[in-house]
């Protein structure tokens, strides 16, 4: 990951680098449609999805 910082810095564009989602036994968390069936992950994946949409707006 190190290594494509130069790159980015070059494209100007700005990595986010204040979230973390980490999901384990994400397997087992959507229905036969793939829908997001777990209440606790949809939570934290709208708070991940607000702070980078935020990120955007900056």
């Amino acid at each position: 990951q190190d290594h494509w910082l130069p790159v980015l810095r070059t494209l100007g564009t700005r990595p986010w680098f204040e979230g973390r989602l980490m999901v384990s036994r994400a397997g087992n968390l959507f229905d036969a449609e793939g829908n997001l069936t777990d209440a606790e992950t949809t939570k934290r994946l709208a708070e991940f999805l607000q702070g980078f949409a935020g990120s955007l707006q900056r």
